[in-house]
């Protein structure tokens, strides 16, 4: 059902789509905190300081960012054919991905460093086969220094680009010399800022890099998510050991190199998560992407539909049942 109709690209789907996340997040409504600032950084900061003071506004901002990430993510993906075929798998489960937990059902940093990533992966995307790809480079180092304001463990996906000029493109010293500029700027024009304003004392850079103290790991596991994480961690492993079946088999050169490097992708976002100094399923958001195309891939290869829908419904019955169960915290029975 949900497998077969994501699968295929035609607008209808995407309409559909906004109705299946409000289905997951309907139960953030009692939530009484709706702000998560687990490794922000300036920007995020900033603009919860001036811009937002309803939570239902802020809920609203959520869902919309949400999906319009989703959207921009199947875009990037179908234009670029990182998959065998254009579909909108990776926008559904981008969408599921990004509710599986409660801890996610808020209005943190990650919802606005997606973004960015997103634009990241575009760029790195654009090295392909390109005459020159010095300004895809910068382009690529810009919006991971953009996303490290949002949120600071984004930079560990700087390395990224190396690996991907190494797997895409010959060598040139201008592309690499590129992708420190472009990361950066952003900080340049940061600090800038900060000195314009006579922002510069110690007592505001103290609270900037408040997040890198207080070490803590701030999830509380309880046995609502045993199901969940089993369910995911199959899926998972599933969506590894096909791609890893079908590595030489695939039509494309390009979309070999790009699987592969949403795999390098995953271990550098592993990678942040376990060096923030704060960790929570938030934090698991930063997967979301790189899950999204590693388990789309996973089921435009399996050939069996309904193995296919009954793995996809029991992952979507098990987040919702997370989120019930968190609902009825607040509203028992």
């Amino acid at each position: 059902m949900f497998i077969s109709f994501f699968r295929t690209s035609h607008l209808v789907n995407l309409l559909v789509l906004p109705l299946v996340l409000l289905v997951m997040w309907v139960f953030i409504l009692p939530k009484p905190q709706i702000v998560n600032t687990e490794n922000a950084f300036p920007l995020f900061l900033s603009l919860l300081s001036f811009t937002i003071s309803s939570r239902e506004l802020m809920i609203l901002l959520s869902l919309l960012l949400v999906v319009l990430q989703a959207f921009f993510l199947t875009t990037v993906i179908n234009t670029h054919s990182v998959l065998k075929e254009n579909s909108h798998l990776p926008a559904l489960m981008y969408v599921v991905l990004m509710s599986c937990f409660p801890e996610q059902l808020s209005f943190n940093p990650l919802l606005f460093t997606n973004f960015f990533i997103i634009l990241f992966f575009n760029a790195l995307f654009h090295f392909y086969r390109a005459e020159s790809a010095v300004f895809h480079v910068f382009d690529a180092g810009l919006f991971v220094g953009v996303a490290a304001l949002f949120y600071w463990p984004s930079m560990f996906l700087f390395p990224l680009i190396w690996a991907a000029l190494v797997l895409l493109r010959p060598f040139a010293w201008r592309e690499w010399l590129a992708s420190l500029l472009g990361l950066l700027l952003p900080f340049v024009y940061f600090l800038g800022t900060l000195y314009w304003f006579d922002m510069m004392s110690i007592s505001s850079i103290r609270a900037i890099l408040q997040p890198f103290y207080n070490v803590e790991f701030s999830t509380v596991y309880n046995n609502t998510y045993i199901l969940l994480f089993a369910i995911l961690s199959l899926i998972l492993l599933a969506s590894i050991w096909s791609f890893s079946r079908e590595l030489g088999t695939f039509a494309k050169l390009r979309t070999r190199k790009y699987l592969i490097l949403m795999v390098w992708f995953f271990l550098f976002a592993a990678l942040s998560y376990l060096v923030s100094v704060k960790r929570s399923m938030v934090s698991l958001s930063f997967l979301a992407i790189p899950f999204s195309v590693i388990i789309s891939n996973y089921f435009l290869s399996l050939r069996n539909r309904i193995l296919a829908e009954t793995i996809f419904l029991l992952l979507l019955v098990a987040v919702i049942y997370n989120q019930v169960l968190y609902f009825l915290t607040f509203y028992p029975v």
